[in-house]
């Protein structure tokens, strides 16, 4: 491997999945009629959920198969007599568990597919266990914006700056990891926790912007860790958000970043049905792809047209230590690829570093005869073009 140069951390972000969704109108009849009993194919695995109460419907049961070269996962809900079916299900054994509001996730069950599986779900132990699955924003919601010299518009923008990288309220974000270190105080624990990963210097930026409004974090960390829990529960899922299936695939390893996926031209969205969908690695200079008819996946090396040391993204900046990876050294990239996007032809576009920063063309740096680089001339350019072609790898 290269030589790390440059710690990584993107405090929520410990695994990347791409996702899809297909709409299954009517594959488990919600009507009323029929029994216990739900039609499947040898590549599907059907059943009925259960509670203490009878038929559990609007939980979801996810199928998780461990395959070769990636963790597939398909999730469906369950109908008014908590019938569900997992359709078209890859070769393998399959783990089946059972998640719902109000719920204690099921035991994990291991068949294979091509069977009927009724599954059983106890009530959750009390409101934190319960609310240990509920969507970020709930827990969020629990914030309350200090009064200050900020506007409250003002301190919601700020947060919502935070959430281009973060999902605010899930578990890595509402409480404070023993690992980050020992602290007097929730206060204490906020202004240091900012300042790990590449970002760590504009994250601690924004979040200083608050002054001493930036007391919204700690409250509301302080608090959850006192026990507090959101009093509303989420609704169910109703209605035909019960027919989608949804699908996900994991790709890459633990400490990748990946910016962006393209699973097709967004001006023809049919114009790669069935194709491989690409993602972008900043941190180690890759292209990954999943297969999603195939459940394969793989990644291509992102080239720079010259060879160079560059600056890896953060190499000069006082990074703190990451309170989950200490101080391993996870980032590598010198080409940086980001935003991928893809033409109608397949081909798979990229902003990357094909050059050193400082090597700027005659025609961009004032040493030609372009009059515009004359006026404005660009000492420094940081990313420039690349391009895939699948056809030709």
């Amino acid at each position: 491997m290269a030589t790390k140069h440059v710690r990584f951390v993107r405090g929520v972000l410990h695994r990347f999945l791409i996702l899809g969704i297909i709409c299954m109108v009517g594959c488990v009849s919600t009507d009323g009629g029929g029994g216990g009993v739900v039609p499947i194919e040898d590549d599907d695995i059907g059943g009925v959920v259960n509670g203490p109460g009878g038929p559990e419907a609007g939980v979801w049961v996810i199928a998780e198969v461990q395959l070769a070269e990636t963790n597939f996962i398909r999730i469906v809900v369950t109908d008014d007599q908590g019938r569900y079916l997992l359709p078209d299900l890859p070769e393998g054994w399959v783990e089946v568990f059972v998640r719902g509001y109000g719920l204690t996730d099921s035991h994990r069950i291991k068949v294979q597919r091509g069977q009927q599986l009724d599954l059983t779900v106890s009530p959750a132990l009390d409101a934190k266990a319960a609310a240990r699955v509920f969507p970020a924003n709930y827990w969020l919601s629990l914030a309350a914006i200090p009064e200050g010299p900020l506007g409250r518009q003002e301190v919601v923008s700020t947060i919502k700056a935070c959430m281009a990288c973060h999902q605010i309220g899930d578990e890595s974000t509402r409480e404070i990891p023993e690992s980050l270190g020992g602290f007097d105080n929730h206060l204490d624990a906020w202004d240091r926790r900012v300042q790990s990963g590449q970002w760590g210097s504009r994250m601690a930026g924004e979040y200083m912007r608050l002054g001493s409004q930036r007391s919204l974090f700690s409250d509301w960390t302080e608090r959850i860790a006192g026990g507090l829990v959101p009093n509303e529960v989420p609704r169910r899922p109703n209605g035909v958000e019960r027919n989608a299936v949804i699908t996900m695939w994991d790709w890459g390893e633990a400490d990748f970043y990946v910016h962006d996926a393209s699973p097709g031209d967004k001006r023809d969205p049919t114009a790669n049905a069935n194709g491989r969908v690409y993602g972008a690695v900043q941190s180690h200079d890759l292209l990954l792809w999943i297969d999603p008819v195939e459940h394969s996946s793989g990644a291509i090396t992102v080239p720079t047209r010259d060879v160079f040391e560059g600056r890896r993204f953060g190499a000069d900046d006082n990074i703190a230590a990451s309170p989950y990876w200490g101080d391993e050294v996870l980032w590598e990239g010198v080409a940086q690829p980001r935003n991928p996007m893809m033409d109608h032809h397949g081909r798979v576009w990229l902003s990357v570093a094909i050059r050193s920063s400082q090597k700027q063309p005659d025609f961009c740096g004032g040493k030609s005869a372009n009059l515009f680089s004359r006026y404005y001339p660009l000492s420094q350019g940081f990313k420039q073009i690349a391009v895939y072609e699948p056809e030709t790898a």
